[in-house]
Formats: structure tokens, C-alpha cells, sequence
């Protein structure tokens, strides 16, 4: 017989908020690259954010145990700041496919919390991912690479850009709907740093 479903799936994944200010300063920096047109596709303002996990399409309870294993994660950090600085390119300006802004400020405590976030999965049946986590803010994505060309120069002339700074003091676990316009987030559950499920809980 198929295995039974638990329910419909659901696309999720954990991430960092980015604060409005930033999401503002942001902006300031897309119109500084002119000459892009249209071929790159830039995430919405409303949209920006660092993923600590993505989980893909999961059952119900899958997202219950991410719910969980995220406050259990969270418990344990205490809340810090980051700096956004400095424009790039995966895999690189010459040949973009991602175009996003750096972490100056607050690198170690983003990746610690990355990495709680992983193991406390792992603790609830989760697969291992095989990416170690990258602090970045992606911002756009390239649509035609052909369009795009070499990016190098304007890339390098904001590769020191100050962009902001930030408390991080929770964690989402994010739905993602992807819709014609362009992926819609929605918080399933919003855990406040040092305020989770504790060290031991299961």
C-alpha cells in the first residue's frame, strides 16, 4: 500500500528577519548599480533575509519538530548585532548568478546560531545539510546572465559600501508560497532569542 500522508506539505525555513531600516538601506544600494536593467531579479524589500535553514516542502509534523527544535536552539543565544558592508557575487562578479551584501560585524554569533539551528534538526530527525552556512544577504538573483556581463567593475566600486547595522534578537520559522509576483512569506512561529525552550529540553 503508499504510505499515507500526514496532510498537505509545506515549503519552510528558518531565517533571520532583516529590520526595516536595513530593508530601507538596502535600497539605497540597488540604486547604485546602474546599468542591470532588467536582468537581475531583485528580492522584495519586504523579503530580504538571512536563511539560517531551508527545510523544502515538509509534512505537518516536520514543521512541528522544526518549531520545536527552533525554540530549543534559540534558548540558548543570547541576542547580538550585525553589520551589513561590502557588495558581491556567487560565483563570482565576472560570471554572477546571486548578487549579495556581506556580513561585517557579528559573523561568529550568526554562524553559532546557524549551527544550533542544524544540530537541534539533526535531534529531530532532520537530514544533514551539506552546505556549511555562508553569512550573506542575498539581494538579487540574476535572470538573463547573458544581459548581465561582467559586474566586476561596479561590484568592486561597492565592495566597501556601509551599509548598516542590526539587532538579532529572534528567529523565524518561515512558509513560503511561490506565486506568479514572486515568493510570499508568511511566519509560522517567531522565537525570541535566549527565551526558547532551554539547554536539555527534548
Amino acid at each position: 500500500m503508499p504510505a499515507r500522508r500526514e496532510g498537505p506539505l509545506h515549503r519552510v525555513f528558518i531565517a533571520v528577519e532583516l529590520a526595516p531600516a536595513l530593508r530601507e538601506a538596502v535600497a539605497l544600494v540597488r540604486e547604485r548599480m546602474p546599468g542591470t536593467g532588467g536582468a537581475l531579479r531583485w528580492v522584495s524589500s519586504e523579503n530580504l533575509h538571512f536563511t539560517l535553514r531551508f527545510l523544502g516542502e515538509i509534512t505537518p509534523a516536520q514543521v512541528d519538530r522544526a518549531r520545536i527544535a527552533t525554540r530549543e536552539a534559540a534558548g540558548g543565544v543570547t541576542p547580538f548585532t550585525i553589520s551589513l558592508a561590502g557588495v558581491g557575487a556567487f560565483p563570482d562578479p565576472s560570471r554572477p548568478r546571486i548578487i549579495w551584501i556581506g556580513v561585517r560585524e557579528g559573523q561568529e554569533p550568526l554562524r553559532a546560531l546557524a549551527d544550533r539551528v542544524e544540530e537541534r534538526l539533526r535531534r529531530h530527525r532532520f537530514s544533514k545539510e551539506d552546505r556549511p552556512f555562508a553569512p550573506h544577504l542575498t539581494v538579487a538573483r540574476v535572470r538573463e546572465p547573458w544581459r548581465t556581463g561582467d559586474l566586476s567593475g561596479i561590484i568592486a566600486a561597492l565592495g566597501g559600501v556601509e551599509v548598516g547595522t542590526q539587532p538579532v534578537e529572534t528567529v523565524v520559522v518561515m512558509e513560503s508560497r511561490l506565486l506568479p509576483g514572486g515568493p510570499m512569506y508568511t511566519p509560522l512561529e517567531t522565537v525570541a532569542l535566549g527565551e526558547g525552550e532551554r539547554e536539555g529540553s527534548s
